[in-house]
């Protein structure tokens, strides 16, 4: 156990250290000490920090997508980050004049974020900007047009920087996204045999579910923007074929995981009475599941990949299959037959995958879609006046978190001025960090900042008490310290916050002799940002959850019509597969990625009316359950060749369509159209076998899966109608 204990950690360690992260860590500190130490050296201390400070500004801009995206990003987090210090220079130094202008910047700044989530780490760095103006930095033998200048100029020198490491490592951020996305794909596969296993509850199983979803669907996003840049900029080489390869391959492994051949109850009831062929579903789960972390951990330039396991498990599925036909009832056969083919192409998806990230091997050109026809996969963000002016009422979790924030920071301010706190803008700085549109969030967000600042305070007090008067030391720790924040901001904030507390008491420490009385202000002034801002989001407007969910339940409801119309069109054609079934596709996991994301963050709101919520909830089990089934019957419409078409699909489709159209009225508090009655329609005549044939396997997979579908649609409405009673 110590063993395996000692090589997992060996491998996260050698992870972190090669991950795209602490690339950026290293490069935005060295972005900021090298100007610093540059004009220490030549006597211009000053010009240095403002250099500093501009590289500060324009980091957090730097997250993943395309490198157009992210240039941009750059450019203008410099240019709002120099202007708005240009303002802040000039406000009078008297609080009731102060006081406005930090509540209607603050206001403003957050706004941007209607754009997008890059567009809110520009509008960071404008408060980063706000907040370093309350610091008096300004004060730096610098004009403030000169301190401007120098901040944007700053931005620049970063951009650069970041020109040069994309130059040096072109294909880093691909590999690592690919890598993510890989290793969601096998812990969704391990969620999923937990089901089969029984050996997790149903929400517990679900909210893991729902979280990985969520995940994956925002690294496929990435991956396409990122993909699509790239092969306008380099065209189709080899190295990006194979990658929008794969990245099909996932799209379809995602769906296939996702099904089942008859409703997961039906399914398990039918597996209970075959422990043996259980076990050897749950072991070929296993060994798909462990064959993606393997193509994830093996260098497939130096090594062979062997997933001979992977093989192994599929045949002795296949064996124990062959030995129970003479012991199972047709219809339980055919589940098992079909359940058995969906794992195998699953394994196939899987090998897929390994023959194309292997280097040694060459792939054939490959009819792959135009860059034209790609582009409408892309979520282009509107950028239009149009789009603020629509938030720009109280109605908007944007404008409501917006007021909050620069309500929370007048107060921070106000009651920093008021007690006479040595560093107010640290107050300001943490409620700016810590607060976020969601109350679980912000919640989660100060608990861990002030669990991390503690410790940091603790870690930095005992070196600098023991280190008193070791300036070489207290430089080395705040650098090494500075990069592990940087480092882990985003994946763990309590540790980034351990580390952020680290730096800034060490670079303190070199300024001033009283920095243990620096450690005491520090934490109290961010145990006093945390506080507000957790209590504002609790008190001050706050957005529940309950009203977001409702139109992201809605749009997944649109998007699972158009799914299923896609697949009518393709049962009636037979055609090779549109790319408006993989748009609709795709769109329709996009949505329910969406709604799960809500579904998180309603169960982190205060406890309140716990009927709605568990309403919600369910209703959200009931969407992934829909898409369940319509991937089930878009992933055997796939790959398989139709043996006939059935009239009696329609009959079936058209009240699943009436169903939704309903579900959709009710969810906008509209009177929805006569609901057909519940009847049920069987719509294929089923027949035994003793041998399953194709005929019969696409008899049972279609009937089973639109009666789920037809059924599920009419619980929405009851469950819907049971909301407004």
């Amino acid at each position: 156990m110590f063993t395996v204990n000692l090589r997992q950690y060996h491998t996260q360690t050698t992870r972190f250290f090669n991950s795209t992260d602490f690339a950026k860590a290293v490069l935005i500190t060295f972005g900021v000490v090298t100007p610093m130490l540059a004009g220490y050296l030549l006597g211009a201390l000053n010009i240095g920090l403002a250099l500093g400070t501009g590289v500060l500004f324009v980091s957090p801009s730097t997250v993943s997508g395309s490198l157009k995206n992210k240039r941009i990003g750059i450019l203008l987090s410099a240019a709002l980050g120099g202007v708005i210090s240009l303002l802040g220079a000039y406000i009078p130094d008297t609080l009731w004049v102060q006081l406005p202008y930090l509540g209607i910047t603050v206001f403003l700044l957050s706004m941007l974020s209607v754009y997008g989530f890059r567009a809110s780490l520009i509008g960071f760095a404008g408060l980063f900007a706000v907040v370093l103006s309350f610091a008096n930095l300004s004060a730096s033998g610098l004009l403030p047009y000169e301190r401007s200048g120098l901040i944007v100029l700053g931005g620049i020198w970063y951009l650069l920087l970041t020109m040069l490491y994309d130059l040096l490592a072109p294909k880093k951020q691909i590999e690592e996204l690919f890598e993510t996305a890989l290793n969601l794909s096998a812990d969704y596969i391990a969620a999923r045999r937990e089901f089969l296993q029984q050996t997790t509850d149903r929400d517990t199983g679900l909210t893991k579910l729902f979280s990985i979803q969520s995940e994956f669907n925002e690294h496929l996003e990435k991956l396409r923007e990122i993909l699509l840049q790239a092969r306008h900029a380099s065209g189709t080489s080899s190295y990006y074929r194979k990658r929008f390869l794969v990245l099909a391959e996932l799209v379809d492994l995602s769906e296939l995981s996702l099904t089942s051949p008859v409703p997961p109850g039906t399914m398990h009831e039918v597996l209970q009475r075959y422990p043996e062929q259980l076990e050897a579903f749950i072991q070929l789960n296993m060994a798909q599941s462990e064959s993606l972390k393997r193509i994830v951990t093996t260098n497939l330039q130096k090594h062979d990949l062997d997933l001979n396991t992977l093989d192994r498990r599929l045949q002795s599925a296949k064996s124990k299959l062959q030995l129970l036909k003479q012991e199972t009832s047709p219809s339980d056969r055919m589940v098992l037959h079909n359940l058995y083919e969906l794992q195998e192409k699953q394994a196939q998806r899987i090998l897929s995958i390994a023959a194309l990230l292997d280097r040694k091997q060459s792939i054939k050109d490959t009819n792959t879609d135009s860059p034209k026809e790609l582009e409408g996969f892309i979520t282009k963000q509107d950028y239009s006046s149009r789009l603020l002016l629509e938030h720009l009422n109280p109605d908007s979790p944007i404008f409501r978190h917006a007021l909050r924030l620069a309500v929370t920071a007048v107060a921070g301010i106000a009651l920093g001025n008021l007690f006479s706190v040595q560093n107010p803008y640290w107050i300001l700085l943490t409620i700016v960090v810590i607060m976020r549109p969601g109350y679980g969030l912000t919640k989660e967000r100060s608990k861990q900042r002030i669990l991390g600042t503690l410790i940091g305070a603790l870690v930095a007090g005992g070196i600098v008490y023991f280190f008193e008067n070791d300036k070489m030391l207290f430089r080395v720790l705040a650098i090494f310290s500075f990069i592990g924040a940087q480092a882990s901001l985003q994946k763990n904030y309590r540790t980034g916050a351990l580390f952020i507390t680290l730096s800034i008491i060490f670079a303190y420490a070199l300024l001033r002799p009283d920095v243990l009385a620096v450690i005491q202000f520090r934490v109290i002034d961010t145990a006093v940002g945390a506080a507000l801002a957790a209590l504002a989001n609790a008190v001050l407007w706050p957005t529940r959850e309950a009203k977001t969910l409702k139109q992201n339940l809605a749009d997944s409801l649109r998007a699972h019509r158009n799914y299923l119309e896609a697949i009518e069109r393709h049962y009636d054609t037979k055609e090779e597969l549109a790319l408006a079934y993989k748009l609709a596709r795709k769109k329709a996991f996009i949505a329910t990625a969406g709604l799960n994301s809500g579904v998180q963050r309603l169960l982190q709101e205060p406890k309140g009316n716990d009927k709605l919520t568990g309403k919600l909830y369910e209703l959200a089990v009931l969407n992934h359950a829909f898409l369940g089934a319509l991937a089930s019957i878009g992933a055997y419409l796939r790959t398989h060749n139709v043996t006939r078409r059935s009239e009696a699909f329609h009959q079936v489709t058209a009240p699943i369509f009436k169903n939704i159209d309903n579900a959709l009225l009710l969810l906008e508090a509209q009177t929805p159209q006569t609901i057909l009655e519940e009847t049920e329609i069987l719509p294929f005549e089923t027949q035994t076998a003793e041998e399953p044939d194709e005929a019969l396997l696409e008899t049972h997979i279609l009937s089973e899966q639109l009666t789920s579908l037809k059924r599920l649609s009419e619980q929405f409405n009851k469950q819907l109608k049971s909301l407004h009673t």
